[in-house]
């Protein structure tokens, strides 16, 4: 095993075990807001704090972000960086519904060459280091290989704000249902990305475009197959008027062709 991802993996698991802890704990208020900011806030500050100790037990001189800080990748891109993203789903979290995870991408000369995603509740690790494919638990992931649009299971990244595009993604969302697809929004951007490399969800459509949130899910899905494309077919974009998806080559040509016939992106 890679050196870097085991200390990736022991530091996502300690950091699971305090969002487990406290999860269980159900202090949460539902009429006070204020109180569940200051919570959530207060779990992720010692998540971090505890991942990023392991890292530098290990690894002394590597650089830690957490996504919030990604603006300084620019600035550290000869260093080896560790973007940590302590707690994805804050909103399920919070709601005591189990989608949430963890998340670890290990950034070596600009290229993303370790990725690991922790789900604490059903304690599903997902792994993948560059070059040598995706894994759940031990065992090859590999993409879903479905070839229509019937039956397709498709994950979703809303939108946070309406724009001048939102009408357009709409309409496509009623164009593709009536091709027979089905539409999940799961609150969790880093986790639908790991069920995408792991077959578990066909495809994967991101019109909120949070590149901290695509880092560690995005080496997941190419690493188990996936291709990642703008809407038309295209590279992958982070302009904040588009979107990406996400899906196996095939699928990615199939969904773009329908995408074109609508005219409306």
């Amino acid at each position: 095993m890679h050196p870097m991802l085991n200390i990736a993996i022991r530091a996502v698991r300690k950091g699971g075990n305090i969002i487990i802890q406290n999860y269980d704990s159900q202090k949460f208020v539902k009429e006070d807001i204020e109180k569940n900011k200051i919570f959530i806030r207060n779990i992720m500050y010692k998540t971090y704090k505890t991942i990023s100790e392991i890292i530098h037990k290990s690894y002394p001189n590597h650089v830690i972000l957490n996504k919030k800080e990604q603006c300084l990748l620019i600035k550290n891109k000869n260093n080896t960086i560790w973007i940590v993203n302590e707690l994805d789903g804050k909103n399920n979290f919070i709601k005591h519904f189990p989608h949430f995870c963890i998340s670890i991408a290990v950034i070596v000369k600009n290229n993303t060459e370790i990725s690991v995603i922790y789900d604490p509740i059903r304690n599903d690790l997902f792994t993948a280091v560059k070059g040598q494919g995706s894994q759940l638990n031990g065992y090859r992931t590999r993409c879903s290989n479905i070839n229509t649009l019937q039956y397709t299971t498709v994950a979703v990244n809303l939108p946070k704000y309406i724009h001048e595009k939102s009408s357009s993604y709409f309409e496509l969302y009623k164009k593709l249902i009536s091709y027979g697809m089905f539409f999940r929004c799961t609150g969790s951007t880093v986790l639908d990305l790991a069920y995408v490399a792991a077959g578990r969800i066909d495809c994967f459509f991101d019109f909120n475009l949070e590149p901290s949130n695509f880092i560690a899910g995005k080496l997941q899905a190419r690493e188990s197959g996936c291709l990642i494309s703008d809407f038309t077919g295209g590279h992958e974009n982070n302009n904040c008027h588009s979107g990406n998806l996400t899906s196996s080559p095939k699928f990615v040509r199939l969904i773009t062709e329908k995408i074109r016939e609508c005219s409306l992106l």
